[in-house]
């Protein structure tokens, strides 16, 4: 069996998100609608004296990605239950004075200055140039495994706990294995607990690197992936070709450069924000003054969420790009 122990550990099946993921969550106000303002102001329902709007209901509309033209009317009705409800509750709640809470007052304070920050990045990512003809073509190009020769692949993942010690000989009795089936007797003679998965995967739902060891690997032979418990086998069983025309792959690699970019700008006034600001950190703080030159994360606007891992990287552009490929199958 034919295996490269060189790929970092992740699971093979995991369909990634896309490298706009940093700029969606940098950017989530979602965008006004563009009818006057009569139309957009106009009530749709009211609650006591006070009125629910078109408006309100368009935002709620915008932030459903992938919302179909069929399902809007469902969906706005949906819409408008849900903020009636949210209206009653409101006014039930201002009734009791909880938005006087200290403790509501921070997080109305809080969401305040996250929106206004968002509103701010959401304006500097807009600058951001279209790509070329001639780049999306380079990039087409420059990506075979993605599109002129994608494929769908038949793995079956085996993750393998091992100690340091058992995984070391592990990877080296692997190459003498030459099937899946030997494989998995070869774990069970060495009583290693294994947990097995089986699937059928498109090109664009595999991380990059991966990606590429896998268009060299023949059906029959398979990678090592160290884990840190063990070891994963991503074995090939098979594989179909999938190719995708340039200008089928066009407007998902338009799509994905654009977003790119608009990612590269937000970093880019992130970097000249921070040089230009006066920062000082105390206490147990002191020592991010390190890391204050550091791009901008997924958490810079949010603090309570967890900034996207750096090594994720290659997998959302993989399932970045290949949006509308995937519909090749």
């Amino acid at each position: 069996m034919n295996l490269h122990p060189s790929f970092p550990a992740r699971a093979v099946g995991r369909s990634a998100h896309g490298v706009a993921a940093l700029f969606g969550t940098l950017v989530l106000l979602a965008s006004c609608s563009k009818n006057d303002d009569t139309a957009v102001t106009q009530a749709v329902a009211k609650v006591n004296k006070e009125e629910i709007t078109e408006l309100q209901v368009n935002q709620v509309l915008e932030r459903q990605r992938g919302l179909k033209s069929d399902q809007v009317e469902s969906a706005s009705q949906r819409a408008v239950s849900a903020l009636v409800d949210q209206e009653i509750v409101y006014q039930k709640a201002k009734e009791l004075k909880l938005d006087r809470q200290p403790r509501v007052v921070q997080g109305i304070e809080a969401a305040r200055r996250e929106l206004i920050s968002r509103a701010y990045l959401e304006r500097v990512a807009e600058g951001a140039t279209p790509p070329t003809a001639e780049e999306m073509r380079t990039y087409y190009d420059a990506k075979p495994a993605l599109f002129k020769e994608r494929r769908i692949y038949s793995l079956q993942e085996l993750a393998v706990q091992a100690t340091p010690e058992q995984r070391a000989k592990l990877q080296s009795d692997l190459k003498a294995l030459n099937t899946s089936a030997e494989l998995e007797a070869y774990l069970k003679e060495k009583q290693l607990r294994v947990r097995a998965d089986r699937s059928t995967v498109a090109a664009e739902n595999i991380p990059l690197a991966l990606l590429g060891q896998l268009a060299v690997t023949k059906p029959g032979s398979g990678v090592v992936l160290p884990a840190a418990d063990g070891v994963r086998v991503v074995f090939v069983n098979a594989v179909q070709e999938a190719p995708a025309t340039f200008d089928q792959a066009r407007p998902a690699i338009e799509a994905f450069l654009l977003n790119d970019r608009k990612r590269q700008s937000v970093e880019r006034e992130m970097q000249a924000l921070r040089t230009a600001s006066k920062v000082e950190y105390f206490g147990k703080f002191k020592g991010l003054a390190a890391s204050a030159a550091a791009p901008a994360s997924s958490a810079l606007l949010s603090p309570a969420a967890p900034a996207a891992s750096a090594g994720n990287g290659e997998a959302m552009e993989a399932a970045t790009v290949s949006k509308g490929v995937a519909g090749l199958k």
